[in-house]
């Protein structure tokens, strides 16, 4: 008699036996309920405030002999003599940060092989949300500034990063940080180190990030631009600034009338420009040299922050989607936005995207923006 097993039975089984095996090979992973070792310090990061919780102090974790564990989705674990750290380690579940309590790494172990690493590693990773333009520059990035309070980043052997895309090597390039001291977290996910240093999250705290990113530190968005603003690569570009998000993989956020948006916006004087086309630092240029930016809601709308105070930011954005990034950054700076809404619309195939804004009114905004 032969018995079919599920696919999805067969992944438990698999899941279950890898659990089993791993749990024996490095052992249970338990919680500490104080930070009593020899082998970690935690230190308080006196001169970094954020301007939105001034009460929060920012720490670095040093940790000896220490492991860090990611399953490069929603969940890091700085690891210590079998035990979890609190606090630096991350769990986002469904969408929200979570007790250290809920780290995955407390059901399941480590169930990957570990890679020994000579020398010190700085931990930059957080799960999936790495690799996107924005977190990359206001999550990962300033945990350098972080570090930077106690260590010389000369000094530190290898960066544990989400990802290592080229325009990610350009931006740790600016670090003096070469390719050869990068390690890829999705492909060595169980790593041990003669010392790990990890540091708080700069910014996200608890709850939703699309609501705790209207407390995003002012510290992070005047040290970004003045890290990278100076290193802007000149090109022929209009000051009037269509942003053409028809490139990117994601459906949601897209106009269905894209082309009809840019033929219109053409007529008054704007050129339309697929930015993350761009490189980097033509990206600075681009948005430190702009008068007016319009655009539907994404990733590109990160570069504002090199935005001359006054510049007109007109984004268009679903009236359900929650996040604020572009209020609070144009606060910061004191830069004109406009956060158009429009309800969202049901992707079909015949027309790509979940956003139709009027050319009348597009036509209305910027006749009384001039």
């Amino acid at each position: 008699m032969i018995v079919q097993i599920e696919p999805n039975m067969f992944k438990k089984i698999l899941n279950f036996i890898l659990i089993r095996f791993y749990s024996k090979l490095y052992g249970k992973i338990k919680i500490f309920s104080d930070l009593k070792s020899k082998n970690i310090k935690k230190i308080v990061l006196d001169k970094l405030i954020s301007d939105t919780f001034p009460e929060k102090k920012y720490h670095l974790y040093e940790v000896t002999k220490g492991r860090i564990y990611t399953d490069s989705i929603e969940n890091v674990a700085i690891i210590e003599n079998n035990k979890l750290i609190p606090g630096t380690s991350f769990q986002q579940v469904d969408g929200k940060i979570k007790s250290s309590h809920f780290n995955i790494v407390l059901q399941s172990g480590t169930p990957r092989f570990k890679k020994k690493k000579d020398g010190t590693v700085l931990s930059l990773v957080q799960g999936a949300s790495g690799n996107n333009y924005f977190h990359f520059l206001f999550d990962v990035i300033p945990r350098l500034r972080m570090c930077e309070e106690i260590y010389d980043l000369n000094k530190i052997s290898y960066f544990y990063v989400p990802g290592i895309f080229n325009w990610q090597k350009k931006i740790f390039e600016v670090f003096g940080i070469q390719k050869d001291r990068l390690i890829n977290s999705k492909k060595n996910k169980h790593i041990e180190a003669d010392k790990i240093i990890a540091v708080d999250h700069p910014w996200y705290h608890s709850g939703v990030i699309h609501s705790e990113v209207e407390n995003l530190p002012n510290w992070i968005v005047f040290w970004l631009r003045k890290k990278f603003i100076s290193l802007a690569a000149k090109f022929d570009n209009c000051d009037k600034i269509f942003i053409d998000r028809s490139e990117s993989d994601f459906k949601h956020c897209q106009l269905q009338n894209n082309d009809e948006m840019i033929d219109f916006l053409s007529t008054k004087g704007f050129k339309s420009y697929k930015v993350g086309q761009l490189d980097f630092f033509e990206q600075i240029y681009l948005f430190k040299n702009a008068k007016t930016i319009i655009g539907p809601h994404g990733a590109a709308f990160t570069n504002i922050i090199f935005c001359k105070p006054k510049t007109n930011i007109i984004e268009i954005i679903p009236d359900n989607h929650p996040n604020k990034k572009c209020i609070r950054i144009s606060k910061v700076l004191n830069l004109n936005h406009y956060r158009l809404t429009t309800p969202e619309l049901q992707n079909n195939s015949e027309k790509v995207g979940d956003l139709n804004f009027s050319i009348e009114k597009m036509d209305e905004i910027i006749k009384n923006i001039n």
